[in-house]
């Protein structure tokens, strides 16, 4: 029993399936209004939707990125350089000047003062070196004169005094009378010095020590006239006791006389170092008039170089004090910008590389600048390189400083090679791939990079013509079919 039952169950489960194979079969065999084959459904329903690009053959320059804020070489706050009131400002912000131009002027009221005094001061000084000059060339000349006639008077005394010992003989006669005669020629020359001394001092020409030695001298000579006319005197007469000691006398007031007269030859030196000190004098007044005339012109405050007046600090009646800030100059000829790159750009960029700058300002012009200078030190932990551009300001379409500048350095270029685009790419684990679209199935490759720029890339792995799908990628896996979405 248990043997028909179990035939019976297995001839009912054939009986099934034969049933459900000639009905499928059946439907197969249908009219041309039949369903599609089973994989066909399957691999309609595996399909993802993707959108796709094909590969083309171009051109593509390599660059690199940097930015930063536009500066100006040349940005300078003017300051006094005096304390002092304002007496003019003439510049408004955002004026253009030249240098040298006007920016504000002090009043030089009290220095016009201390000037003209200080004019006094040099014409003062110029007087008292000359005075001491002609005193310097006079008082050698009266020195020499004052010693020659104390020597001679000297010489005389002692004559007369052995005159009147030894007593008179025809031939002391003769010298007494040619004694007489010199003393008679020093006393007219030493008077006419004296009078011409007093005349220079009564013009002011010379010291009053230079008129009290011209009188010494004349009065030396008046006393040898007189001791050569009483010593002929004596010859002709015949001496007395009293005229021996008077003539002794007069010996000993002729050494002192002498010697006092050796004695002016410091004189001398005293007049060259009253003229040293003349001249220093005049030296020390002429240089502080220059200070003052230097502080003077410090009174007009100038424009340093050409450029923009960024800012006017001060206003007219304002008291200013040395160092005080009046204008802050700008000069926007060349302007800069420094910025960062990666340190492994180091050794791609290089000093006077091309780079194209652009300004949110003007978002329509691109400006021509150079890399003026590479900082070969890392500056901060990414890693970077700080890098300063340098561009000029056009004329027509002047910059300004503080504008956010983009710089594009041109690295290197590739002609006629694949240009994937970056839509394309998938980065994972440090490896690029894309999937290339064949015959509706997406296909893996990986890709090596060989040069990149904002939007394409070229790399080895892919070929021009090629088509690589840019959107829907991150659904699909190698070997997947692919329904690529109307352009």
């Amino acid at each position: 029993m248990k043997t028909n039952l179990r035939k019976r169950k297995l001839y009912g489960i054939v009986g099934v399936v034969a049933l459900t194979t000639a009905i499928l079969a059946g439907c197969g065999r249908g009219g041309g209004g039949g369903a599609p084959a089973p994989q066909a459904q399957a691999n309609e329903a595996a399909a993802v939707t993707v959108a796709v690009q094909t590969i083309r053959t171009g051109n593509l320059s390599e660059t690199a990125a940097v930015t930063g804020e536009l500066q100006a070489y040349n940005d300078t706050t003017v300051a006094a350089k005096l304390g002092g009131k304002i007496a003019e400002v003439r510049v408004l912000e955002g004026q253009r000047v030249r240098k040298g131009d006007v920016i504000a002027v002090q009043d030089p009221t009290d220095l016009n003062l201390q000037i003209r005094q200080a004019e006094a001061a040099v014409r003062a000084a110029e007087s008292n070196l000359r005075q001491a000059e002609i005193a310097a060339r006079t008082q050698p000349e009266q020195t020499d004169a004052q010693i020659r006639a104390a020597k001679a008077a000297l010489e005389s005394a002692r004559a007369r005094l052995r005159a009147l010992q030894t007593g008179a003989r025809p031939q002391e006669r003769q010298q007494a009378e040619q004694a007489v005669a010199a003393a008679r020629a020093n006393y007219e020359l030493a008077r006419a010095n004296y009078e011409r001394a007093q005349q220079l001092y009564q013009q002011g020409a010379i010291p009053k020590q230079q008129l009290d030695s011209a009188r010494t001298a004349f009065e030396a000579a008046q006393a040898q006239l007189r001791q050569a006319e009483a010593a002929l005197s004596l010859v002709r007469e015949g001496p007395r006791q009293e005229e021996i000691e008077a003539a002794e006398q007069a010996v000993r007031q002729a050494e002192e006389a002498y010697r006092q007269a050796t004695l002016g030859k410091a004189q001398d030196e005293l007049a060259q170092r009253r003229v040293d000190a003349a001249r220093a004098a005049l030296q020390q007044a002429q240089a502080n008039l220059a200070l003052l005339r230097q502080q003077l012109a410090d009174t007009v405050i100038r424009a340093p170089f050409d450029g923009v007046v960024a800012q006017r600090l001060v206003d007219v009646g304002v008291v200013a004090g040395a160092g005080t800030p009046v204008a802050r100059i700008v000069s926007l000829d060349r302007l800069y910008f420094e910025g960062t790159l990666p340190e492994v750009l180091l050794r791609e960029v290089r000093i006077g590389m091309p780079v194209t700058v652009r300004v949110d300002a003007f978002p329509n012009r691109a400006f021509n600048a150079r890399i003026e200078a590479i900082n070969p030190a890392v500056v901060d932990q990414a890693r970077n390189l700080r890098i300063r551009v340098s561009l000029a300001n056009p004329s027509d379409l002047p910059l300004k400083t503080g504008l956010f500048a983009r710089g594009e350095i041109l690295i290197r270029q590739f002609q006629n090679v694949p240009l994937t685009p970056k839509l394309a790419l998938l980065e994972k684990g440090g490896v690029t791939r894309a999937f290339v679209v064949e015959n509706g199935v997406a296909k893996q490759r990986t890709l090596k990079v060989v040069a990149t720029n904002t939007d394409y890339i070229y790399a080895e792995g892919v070929r021009a013509g090629e088509t690589v799908v840019t959107r829907g990628q991150d659904l699909l896996s190698d070997g997947q079919p692919v329904r690529i979405l109307e352009q």
